[in-house]
């Protein structure tokens, strides 16, 4: 007799006697082959990047569009393991940790190894001790449960086979963390193409399909030569990026097999995954890959929202907050939901904003004063009244106007030149220039590429590309969908920000 394992079996279960009766006699007979409901499967253990969580029973599951797990609650959890660590090492007390509806300070439960750490947030530990059979998690429905799995190690020199190095003067190797599942909790079954809701705070409504996206707001233009395929990018977001833990502190609980634990290279993906989008079709299914860059964006999008409404943000700082204002547009503009559209006027805090700035008589008094304390490792040059009404970039200018630097060699100017046009480019091609909220911005950007890419610019004089530098494929876009030719005007300070 075939024995069908009950974590396969559709839900609902358990069978009817009439229908156990039939397939017991069936089973002499042939092999049934018993097919999912593709929206809900009855399961015990739930698996996600590696990571399995084991249940009390079976419960009703699936899976959201981008291949995050789904279970129909309250469930309890009896088990969380990973089958990633190497058996030669062995986790310390409060690594491979999970949170539950993590919040948004810079406090973390995911890996002791570091500073942040906070034994209060790891929800695997119940007073103390791995989640069990004798000690359950217990998970009502709206929750969510982010598992994270930690890189091993017994010192700086002795870690896990391609196990990141330590930085510098840390304790733990940057990131600490290698992998992360996201368990959300609903009280019933999704429908098929649902978006995950975020899992930042105790809302776990279901609120978006891939059916409501619009293609239509794609601008559909030609690609230009040295464009990465979709297909090179499909999976460049498909794991989550668990990006909730505030300031520079949240690259280190970046799961290092999912996403760039610095600022950076994570805005640098972002900003190639938007461009690709933007040629092609403006109907789903004409190119799949395409389709899945798509749905990984919209999530990012869902997910960065989720941290900001619960109180996060991405404060200007070196450019560890790059990246994030644009794909909650994007979410918005595709998904025609007003909330993320609204995303320029928030309270939020983000770094593109905090850092571009239309100089004023402050700013020139500032550099031309005691209180002026610009980054040593670059020239200082100051402002001039000449510089009035200039869209120009700060480290930190936002909160600290004092460590700005008109130099082009600025510490960090370089680093957020190297994607931050990109994001103004794809901007205006999508029509969310208004909606950004923050002319300045797009001013600077335009003035950085003419300056970057000129007769006065590093390239021109060293004949050698920067470290950090657009790529040749950006140069390529912004030669093909250059800003206006017509300078604009400095326009009038944004409207009060009122999330």
């Amino acid at each position: 007799m075939n024995v069908i394992s009950a974590s396969l079996l559709p839900f609902p279960r358990p069978l009817g006697r009439a229908v156990a009766l039939a397939l017991t006699a069936l089973s002499a007979l042939t092999v049934l082959t018993v097919a999912p409901t593709p929206s809900a499967l009855a399961a015990q253990t739930i698996d996600s990047n590696g990571i399995t969580w084991t249940l009390d029973k079976d419960y009703p599951s699936g899976k959201f569009v981008t291949g995050d797990p789904w279970v129909v609650g309250p469930v309890k959890v009896v088990g969380i393991a990973n089958k990633l660590n190497d058996a030669k090492y062995k986790p310390k007390p409060g690594q491979n940790g999970s949170m539950l509806n993590p919040g948004t300070t810079n406090k973390q439960g995911y890996d002791s190894g570091l500073q942040n750490y906070d034994a209060s947030l790891n929800a695997g530990l119940i007073n103390g001790e791995p989640v069990s059979a004798e000690r359950p998690l217990d998970l009502p429905a709206g929750s969510s449960l982010v598992s994270m799995v930690s890189w091993l190690y017994n010192s700086a020199d002795d870690r896990e086979p391609d196990c990141p190095k330590f930085g510098g003067g840390a304790t733990a190797p940057r990131p600490a963390t290698r992998s992360a599942g996201i368990l959300t909790v609903l009280d019933k079954a999704p429908a098929e193409g649902s978006f995950r809701p975020p899992y930042c705070g105790t809302d776990k409504t279901v609120r978006f399909n891939i059916s409501a996206l619009d293609y239509s707001k794609l601008p559909n233009i030609a690609p230009v030569e040295g464009a990465p395929t979709t297909q090179s990018l499909q999976d460049a977001m498909a794991r989550p990026w668990v990006d909730h833990v505030n300031g520079w502190l949240g690259a280190h609980v970046h799961p290092s097999e999912h996403m760039p634990n610095y600022g950076r290279d994570l805005a640098r993906i972002v900003a190639n995954c938007t461009l690709v989008t933007l040629f092609g079709g403006q109907k789903p299914g004409e190119d799949p890959a395409r389709d899945k860059v798509i749905h990984n964006l919209v999530q990012f999008g869902i997910d960065l929202t989720g941290i900001a409404d619960n109180g996060g943000g991405w404060q200007a700082d070196g450019g560890h907050g790059l990246g994030r204002k644009l794909p909650i547009l994007y979410a918005g503009l595709l998904l025609n939901d007003k909330h993320m559209l609204n995303a320029g006027q928030w309270k939020t805090r983000f770094q593109e904003n905090e850092q571009t700035f239309y100089v004023t008589q402050a700013e020139v008094d500032m550099t031309n004063s005691p209180k002026w304390d610009p980054d040593k490792r670059a020239e200082k040059v100051p402002y001039t009244a000449e510089d009035i009404g200039m869209a120009d970039w700060g480290i930190r200018h936002a909160y600290k106007p004092e460590a700005d630097n008109k130099s082009w060699d600025a510490t960090y100017r370089e680093v957020n030149g190297a994607v931050i046009p990109a994001f103004a480019l794809a901007a205006r091609q999508l029509g969310l220039k208004e909606a950004w909220n923050h002319p300045a911005f797009f001013d600077y950007c335009d003035r950085y590429m003419a300056w970057i890419s000129g007769p006065e610019g590093p390239r021109a004089k060293t004949g050698k590309r920067l470290s950090n530098e657009p790529t040749p494929f950006f140069y390529a876009m912004w030669a093909a969908y250059p800003p206006p030719v017509k300078a604009e005007a400095p326009a009038a300070a944004p409207a009060p920000a009122t999330k």
